[in-house]
């Protein structure tokens, strides 16, 4: 039975855009070879230059918990490096490799391309709103500290 109700449209319009908006991206950097999870890494371990992997988890919106696995698959392809301390053997620094630093410059020219693309379809005014809109329902949200750190809130 359908309600009808604002809150749950608004609900769907979301998850429906979240997904489409996933899906664009993730057709976008197959080219790359990339998933979108993989790109976010890319991209937080370039502006971090440096981290580690208890702090990379907590900097990305796109995975949830440990992203051991895709952090270990990110080595094994040669995109990024494990450095290990060299007085705590259990402190490791994640940075990019070259090939790393070359995909993330790419990452980086498809997502120019998906904010150019939502640019043309929306006027400045609009994406402000938006932002505005959402940054307060995500207010108080655990994912709300991550998105402020990662420099996504609304003014």
């Amino acid at each position: 039975m359908k309600t009808n109700d604002k809150a749950e449209t608004l609900r769907y319009l979301i998850l429906a855009a979240q997904r489409q908006g996933n899906r664009q991206l993730n057709e976008m950097l197959k080219e790359l070879g990339l998933t979108a999870a993989q790109a976010e890494v890319l991209r937080v371990l370039h502006e971090r230059r440096g981290i580690s992997l208890k702090e990379l988890g907590r900097l990305l919106i796109c995975e949830s918990g440990s992203p051991s696995r895709l952090v270990e698959r990110m080595v094994r392809d040669g995109l990024a490096r494990k450095i290990v301390h060299a007085k705590d053997f259990r402190y490791v620094t994640l940075r990019l490799t070259a090939a790393g630093e070359e995909k993330e410059r790419s990452v980086e020219n498809i997502e120019r391309q998906m904010y150019n693309q939502l640019n043309h379809i929306y006027s400045e005014d609009e994406l402000e709103l938006m932002c505005t809109l959402l940054s307060r329902f995500m207010q108080g949200q655990p994912i709300s500290e991550t998105l402020k750190d990662r420099g996504f809130e609304s003014k």
